[in-house]
């Protein structure tokens, strides 16, 4: 149950007192601390109010933000801060700190931010040190994690330190540098910057956000909420190189904006370099940054940043990105007899983790997760992946028409949790790039949204026992389909009482290029209230690219997104639904096309390798310098980042860590003569097992053969066969055994396995003689030729591998487990003894003939498909790099500094220059 305005006022209180105290959390300390507040402050608080209030703090530190790592080059850096935190006034800070309190941000959070934000301000340089330098740093975060409260965070004590000037590249769009300002304004300036006239003084207006705890903060603007830096642009009693106060500009990702700010700067400074310290923060530093040109003509935005940055003989660069392969592929021995050295994050590299409750695509891409709809076939048959921006549009989909549904009931729920009290609320239609399409998209939702609406007013607000109509009765099968058994409290008939007040303030809002201008417009011409009075009214917006990268959608809670990118860079930046979701995640709704579903999935897996390598690098205190990055090439044809991003990135074959990993066969061959090969192949393994002793059942129940032989495995790998493609279980030219065979005495454990049954829930079908299981269904097979391709690239089920173990290592592993955590396919691999062959037999339903699609393939279960999966034992490191052989399987695409490392070569690339910044 919500709070109600006094109880959060007492948890302000509260939280203030803990964090000023630096006190832990302890229940009976807490509960007395907040009896005495409420007897002298609170005297309207029942016990029970109190208790609340008690409670939720209670659960609050159960978030934690875990410390990230940091990978550094100490040659370019030595510590300072902690000999001078003791001299130095951190108004700013404790301003911002009880700014985030304010906002009922948990106290371990905000402790923990505090210290992470330490690291990254002594990062960047000390401010007082008269010696030159120009440092380049990286912070790579999440989408959607709170990058922007973390640097401005670290703008807030960067200034407490002594940095004076203040450059933020907020986005390559107006919408975004606007809402980064107004950001800014509330959480580093102190005011309102859309109320700045030409002649009015900043000094003259009203208090906001940080400054409301400190009306001593100000600062001076160059840019406002209105406004982006243009050479004519003027400030009254404004002259920032002589000023005690910090300048603080906000400007555009385009050459031109960044160009004015050089040249005003060098204005000032008679042409000559400045000597006060610049901190210079990149958002979304992988778009529009690194050079997709050449070294002697580098692309316009990156040479424009270059330039600015030299500027001042002691500049501080921090890009700031949550896609960060772009960076990594940046030639790190570049450089330019004008322009200095490139933008390699070459000083440092600072990994951000993100609180316990953050939803990431670590979390929403790790298995089945029950928030993902593949229903939208009905969708890309009306608007087809590939499409010209006249494509005819008449009707919505019903998936769509579903989704739109989903969002009003959710909306009512969170509005009957919340006691009536609203909080933004949004929904996501992204189908289409073109903007014509997205116009069209947005009136049929609103027809569609006025017919809802309708339907509340003519139905829902009579006697319940009146039957409903057939559009009322589709509006309740979304319910019982969605939430209709999500609390015992939550009914349909707790909630439709609700939707009268959604149906009052709904709104549909086109957000793309074409109507910038006029959203903008609008939003000046209202109060301050009206404006908080729109951000609180349930919103769905339609749009296409625009909303697919820094722009964040408020109480994002259902998203419709059929879309195909592909790079993967693109991909996960239009994640918008990542992020905090208190008290409504379980409401949370996306829809995606399957393909979609799985390039997510793959991007999960490659962004963790490379946090892995960058904890790695710090483990062996290496330096983005000296320590090569590469990252994982897709089977397919899913590409990492655009070519021209990675001119400087080179394809080569890499060696297989099989230890701790696990492998499927995801491309089969459809060849009858193969199919009926890998069966008798099954067929010999599992007799000549099964004559030597019965199977014992794992966890799930799975006929399971402990400590096989080495050898019937290697035997098995000598017949069975998968499709050319397939990188590991495919046979290279010339080859009598796949790719993967050689690998398989390496295992640790090895001489000894573990062979798996895995038993389905479809038809039953004979492996060997006397041996019959329950075949896997897999609908999502899909030919290409003679190439089967399994759905998502994935054999195994999310629960196979638990499902695997023996009972007491899956009861071993639960509890290890902490509250609502779920066991991962790494924590499954650390339990295992052995290696492990998971064998499976797939089989297909024959496809309705009214959804029919031509790549679907029917598997009967007299002709079923083997598959194989092979789990490896995890091991150290050190002994596990100490193992492999480098055999060239695994096909990555590195940086220069890999190849400095391995080959002393280093290729500069095409000359490429795709990014407008006009």
């Amino acid at each position: 149950m919500a709070l109600t305005d006094r109880q959060l006022s007492l948890k302000r209180s509260l939280k203030q007192q803990l964090i000023e105290g630096n006190a832990t959390v302890d229940f009976l300390v807490l509960s007395d601390l907040a009896q005495r507040f409420a007897e002298f402050l609170f005297k309207d608080l029942t016990r029970d109010d109190v208790d609340e209030v008690v409670a939720e703090i209670t659960q609050e530190e159960e978030v934690v933000l875990a410390g990230g790592g940091t990978v550094y080059d100490p040659h370019t850096f030595k510590k300072w801060l902690e000999d001078r935190r003791d001299c130095v006034r951190h108004d700013r800070w404790n301003a911002y700190r009880q700014l985030l309190i304010s906002r009922d941000w948990a106290k371990s959070v905000i402790d923990d931010l505090a210290a992470q934000t330490d690291e990254v301000v002594e990062l960047l340089g000390d401010p007082t040190d008269q010696k030159d330098m120009a440092r380049r740093g990286l912070l790579l975060g999440e989408v959607q994690s709170g990058k922007t409260a973390t640097y401005i965070g670290i703008l807030n004590k960067a200034i407490d330190y002594g940095y004076r000037l203040i450059i933020v590249i907020g986005g390559h769009t107006n919408d975004l540098r606007r809402q980064t300002q107004v950001r800014m304004d509330s959480d580093l300036i102190g005011y309102d910057t859309s109320r700045i006239g030409e002649n009015i003084s900043a000094s003259a207006l009203d208090s906001i956000g940080v400054a409301e705890f400190d009306h001593s903060i100000r600062a001076n603007v160059l840019t406002t909420v209105d406004g982006d830096f243009s050479k004519g642009k003027t400030r009254a009693g404004l002259n920032w190189i002589q000023d005690a106060l910090p300048t603080v500009l906000v400007i555009k990702k385009n050459a031109k904006v960044i160009q004015n700010v050089t040249t005003y700067i060098k204005q000032q400074t008679n042409g000559g370099r400045l000597d006060m310290p610049l901190v210079l923060i990149d958002d979304e530093a992988d778009w529009g940054t690194p050079n997709t040109g050449s070294d002697t003509d580098p692309t316009r935005v990156n040479a424009a940043i270059r330039r600015l940055l030299d500027t001042s003989r002691r500049s501080s660069y921090l890009g700031i990105t949550a896609t960060p392969f772009a960076n990594i592929f940046i030639d790190h021995a570049a450089e330019n007899e004008d322009l200095g050295q490139d933008l390699f994050p070459a000083d440092y590299i600072r990994v951000m983790s993100s609180p316990s409750n953050y939803q990431g695509i670590g979390r929403y891409f790790a298995g089945e997760h029950p928030a993902i709809r593949q229903d939208v076939t009905d969708c890309i048959d009306l608007l087809p992946i590939k499409h010209k921006k006249t494509h005819p549009v008449d009707d919505l989909p019903g998936s769509l028409e579903a989704a739109v549904m989903t969002f009003y009931l959710g909306t009512a729920l969170r509005l009957l949790r919340n006691q009536g009290r609203y909080g933004p609320t949004s929904m996501l239609v992204n189908v289409s790039r073109f903007n014509d399409i997205q116009e069209k998209f947005s009136e049929l939702i609103e027809l569609f949204v006025m017919s809802l609406n309708g339907l509340v007013a003519a139905e829902l607000s009579r006697d319940f026992d009146a039957p409903l109509s057939a559009f009322g009765g589709r509006l309740r099968a979304v319910w019982d389909e969605e939430y209709g058994d999500i609390r015992p409290n939550e009914t349909w008939e707790t909630v439709t009482p609700w939707l009268k007040a959604i149906a009052d303030t709904i709104r549909v809002e086109l957000v793309n290029s074409r109507t910038a201008t006029a959203r903008a417009r609008r939003r000046r011409e209202m109060t301050p209230q009206q404006r908080s009075l729109e951000d609180d009214r349930p919103t769905i917006f339609v749009g296409g690219d625009v909303l697919a990268r820094g722009l964040t959608l408020d109480g994002l809670q259902v998203s419709y997104f059929v879309r195909e990118p592909r790079t993967m860079d693109t991909l996960m930046q239009m994640g918008r639904w990542f992020g905090y979701r208190p008290g409504y995640d379980d409401l949370v709704r996306i829809w995606m096309p399957e393909a979609t579903e799985a390039d997510f999935t793959w991007s999960a897996e490659v962004t963790r390798e490379l946090r892995d390598l960058l904890v790695e690098m710090r483990a062996k205190e290496l330096t983005p310098r000296d320590f090569g990055l590469r990252v994982r090439a897709h089977p397919g044809g899913f590409e990492i980042v655009a070519a021209n991003k990675r001119q400087s990135a080179e394809l080569t074959s890499g060696d297989v860590l099989i230890h701790g990993n696990k492998f499927e066969s995801y491309y089969l061959d459809a060849s009858p003569e193969i199919r009926q090969q890998n069966r008798a192949a099954l067929s010999d393994l599992i007799g000549t097992l099964s004559r030597t002793a019965a199977p014992s059942n794992s966890a799930a129940g799975y006929p399971t053969w402990r400590n096989a032989p080495l050898s019937l495995i290697e035997d098995f790998f000598t017949k069975f066969r998968a499709d050319s493609r397939d990188p590991f279980f495919g046979f290279a030219p010339r080859q009598t055994v796949p790719q993967i065979a050689p690998y398989l005495s390496e295992a640790e454990g090895g001489e000894s396995w573990d062979v798996v049954l895995v038993t389905g829930g479809a038809t039953e079908v004979t492996v060997a003689p006397g041996v019959q299981v329950k075949s896997s269904l897999r609908n999502s097979l899909t030919v290409d030729g003679t190439t089967i391709e399994v759905g998502n690239r994935r054999v195994a089920t999310a629960s196979n591998l638990v499902g695997a173990l023996t009972r007491e290592r899956r009861q071993d592993l639960l509890a290890s487990l902490g509250t609502d955590e779920k066991p991962t396919e790494q924590r499954v691999l650390q339990r295992l003894n052995h290696p492990m062959i998971l064998l499976y037999m797939l089989t297909s339903e024959k496809p309705d003939g009214s959804n029919f699609e031509t790549s679907r393939l029917f598997v009967p279960a007299n002709d079923p498909i083997v598959a194989v999966v092979l789990a490896f034992p995890a091991i150290d490191v050190a002994e596990a790099a100490a193992r492999i052989n480098a055999r060239r399987v695994q096909k990555f695409w590195v940086n220069t500094v890999w190849w400095a490392n391995m080959r002393g070569y280093v290729n500069d690339g095409d000359d490429i220059d795709a990014v407008d910044d006009e």
